[in-house]
């Protein structure tokens, strides 16, 4: 179960600070999610900061094991997203995309509450 969870922290590191990055530099197709969305561009950035970090700290702790600190940082960091990602399905929907739009916020969100899972019974 652990490799597994490290497979997906890999991922999610790759997924979530490419995203965050492009939301930082607030990019002409962020721009218009950002509108499309409501959000301001400081705020967008922000959650863009909020991925960057959670991606470096998931890959900042995908060797450690039990309770050390950078254990207890990568599950903090995964759930963090699992909410992030909640809150990201719950904004395109309030916006009146249909819920293909909220489809990959939705897989990255259970890729992240599953690192989660497999992380804690592994």
């Amino acid at each position: 179960m652990v490799e597994v969870a490290s497979i997906l922290s890999l991922a999610l590191f790759v997924a979530f600070v490419t995203a965050g990055a492009q939301k930082v530099i607030f990019n002409p197709s962020m721009s218009h999610a950002a509108e499309r969305l409501g959000f301001s561009k400081s705020a967008y950035q922000r959650i863009g900061v909020a991925e960057i970090v959670a991606g470096v700290v998931l890959i900042a702790g995908l060797s450690a094991t039990g309770s050390s600190l950078l254990a207890i940082l990568n599950e903090v960091a995964a759930a963090g997203l699992v909410l992030l990602m909640i809150g990201a399905v719950r904004s395109h929907r309030r916006a009146g995309e249909a819920w293909r739009s909220a489809l990959p916020a939705l897989a990255l969100g259970a890729a992240a509450l599953l690192e989660v899972v497999f992380r804690l019974v592994g």
